[in-house]
């Protein structure tokens, strides 16, 4: 569901058509065909052209989809994507969503955050600071962070740019961006590619699960608990001799 109004107050829409509740109603029924019939061939020929795709997904559950396609080797390839926190079937403004995407995403993944109107700025002030990558601009949001001044989409990008170097955030040059997102980078297995993206490999037939076993000289673990947890001994010295 892509209902991009149900955020807005009558503030962000003041001097726009989405006044008008005809028009608001239409802008509220609007479906994104995202299936596995969908997503399944277009992901094949994507593929098959050399284009690399581009994942705007929802919440943690797209996420996870999006993990299982590349498990089962229906996607092997960088993993681009963006949180689109922008309400109706996505995650709202809520930072602690944001936060909890941030946790679940791969490690060798390129992150971007996407909200709508006026939260544009502060959850994309987070990501900045986190070192993450950020979206704007008019497709999304209409204002500046002053309350009642319109901004282009040049003017919010500036003003991105402003944030990240008040943050010591370098902004990538072109190249820089296409380098950083392994533009025409493909892999060729399963394996590959969670390797490349800092994610557990798949199972192998048989086995149960990720063990562990206690061994004596291991640093940072003492012995069995009750549980049969391992004890961390954080606080514990070395032994002398």
């Amino acid at each position: 569901m892509m209902d991009v109004v149900q955020l807005f107050t009558a503030d962000d829409i003041q001097g726009t058509r989405l006044t008008d509740p005809k028009v608001a109603i239409s802008w509220q029924g609007l479906w994104a065909d995202a299936g596995p019939g969908f997503y399944l061939e277009h992901l094949k020929r994507l593929r098959e052209h050399d284009i690399q795709p581009y994942f705007m997904l929802g919440y943690i559950n797209q996420l996870e989809i999006v993990e299982r396609l590349i498990r089962a080797g229906h996607y092997m390839g960088p993993l681009n994507h963006t949180l689109v926190a922008i309400g109706g079937g996505c995650a709202g403004r809520n930072p602690f969503d944001m936060m909890e995407y941030v946790r679940r995403a791969p490690h060798g993944s390129v992150f971007s955050m996407e909200s709508i109107m006026r939260t544009v700025y502060p959850l994309c002030t987070m990501a900045i600071a986190l070192g993450l990558h950020v979206r704007c601009g008019n497709e999304d949001n209409l204002w500046a962070p002053q309350k009642g001044k319109r901004a282009t989409a040049v003017q919010q990008v500036e003003y991105m740019v402003e944030t990240a170097r008040r943050l010591d955030r370098k902004v990538a040059t072109a190249e820089e961006a296409r380098e950083i997102m392994k533009i025409g980078t493909w892999y060729n297995s399963p394996d590959e590619t969670l390797r490349n993206l800092g994610l557990p490999p798949n199972r192998k037939e048989g086995q149960v699960g990720f063990l562990t076993k206690y061994e004596k000289d291991m640093p940072g673990r003492g012995p069995m608990g009750s549980d049969s947890h391992p004890m961390a001994y954080c606080g514990v010295g070395p032994e002398k001799d």
